[in-house]
């Protein structure tokens, strides 16, 4: 990696790092083995990372990291995207070792490791949330950690499978756009465009989430699986039919298609579903709770195995009687008429669940 890439590299991580609030003066960035920056910019010497075997990593902390780290401990994998990323627990160590997805430094905050740059943020949000919820999940009941040989094999499957099309694009092996005819373009384009919506709403990191809308009684679109949102291009969005599920694409589509599938089949109402990863409703989730206030209700739906049946009849469930469902220990998902109102409903449930996890 010559010195004029890596410098970008690094002004990239920390611009965005620094974006969402998991930056410090203490903060460390290794762009490549072996090369390694300040918070300042400044090439400097790091034993830290002398074991990290992964590309990329960071020493860095947000707000709830900050504070957990001056008394952690090992944090366990209490929510799907989290055993996927990180396997079944977070350690705390004074340094990573090899192999180490992350770690907790006590005192310092957190190292993350990654192969590409979106992993690496999407891991340090991922973190950032574990310690939201180890810090603020008292307040309304106790995470329950997702089973070992769960988190092995979810964190085998992302490792394997579900990341592989963004680590492609990383390495500069995207697939060339095939020229195609595309039907219901209009509609295509705003699905795209509210995917973007829930990373600018801090809804969801990296490929995690789903958005979809109807067509028409027969058929609806919905994102495809494992594709960067800034990276979807209509012809990536697929089409599947209510009634089977069937599907013809080059994309595959996203892994939550059976639930949104049952949502419509049950309700002729709703024509939009967003699927979101969102902090403060993911400590919810991973404690089981129902959100309730005078305003929103979201009860929280039985636990299935992320893109499983059993979590797609569960959440269809609640969601045939309700607008909002938690998901156990996965996240949350709203409905509604339309795109716009359902990003709504997901943004206010998100800010609903923050004041009471917020509050003294």
């Amino acid at each position: 990696m010559t010195q004029i890439f890596a410098q970008q590299r690094f002004a990239s991580v920390r611009a965005r790092l620094m974006e969402l609030g998991l930056w410090d003066a203490d903060s460390l960035v290794m762009t490549a083995p072996g090369a390694v920056c300040s918070a300042a910019g400044e090439p400097v010497e790091a034993a830290l990372f002398s074991a990290v075997s992964a590309p990329m990593a960071v020493l860095t902390a947000g707000r709830y990291a900050r504070e957990f780290a001056k008394d952690p401990h090992a944090l366990c994998a209490e929510t799907d995207d989290a055993a996927q990323m990180f396997g079944v627990r977070v350690p705390v160590r004074s340094a990573p070792r090899r192999g180490d997805a992350a770690c907790i430094v006590p005192n310092r905050g957190f190292v993350v490791t990654a192969r590409f740059e979106n992993e690496l943020i999407a891991a340090c949000i991922l973190l950032e949330k574990l310690c939201m919820t180890a810090r603020l999940s008292p307040r309304i009941g106790t995470p329950k950690p997702l089973a070992a040989p769960l988190c092995l094999i979810e964190h085998a499957v992302y490792t394997k499978k579900y990341s592989r099309p963004s680590l492609a694009a990383a390495q500069g092996e995207e697939a060339a756009p095939v020229a195609q005819d595309v039907s219901d373009l209009a509609l295509r384009e705003s699905v795209i465009a509210y995917g973007k919506k829930l990373v600018e709403n801090r809804l969801i990191q990296a490929t995690w989430g789903n958005v979809s809308a109807r067509i028409d009684a027969d058929r609806f679109l919905i994102t495809p699986s494992g594709v960067d949102y800034d990276r979807i291009r209509p012809e990536d969005i697929v089409e599947i039919r209510i009634a089977d599920g069937s599907f013809a694409a080059r994309q595959r589509p996203s892994s939550e298609r059976e639930m949104h599938r049952r949502i419509y089949a049950a309700r002729g109402d709703v024509r939009a579903v967003i699927h979101t990863h969102s902090a403060a409703l993911q400590t919810f989730a991973a404690c089981r709770e129902d959100l309730r206030t005078p305003e929103i209700v979201a009860p929280c739906a039985a636990y299935g195995v992320s893109g499983s049946k059993k979590l797609a009849e569960s959440a269809s469930e609640v969601l045939r009687s309700h607008d909002l469902c938690i998901m156990a220990n996965h996240g949350f998902t709203a409905v509604a008429a339309d795109l716009e109102t359902a990003l709504s409903r997901a943004v206010a449930a998100e800010e609903a669940a923050k004041r009471i996890l917020e509050s003294e």
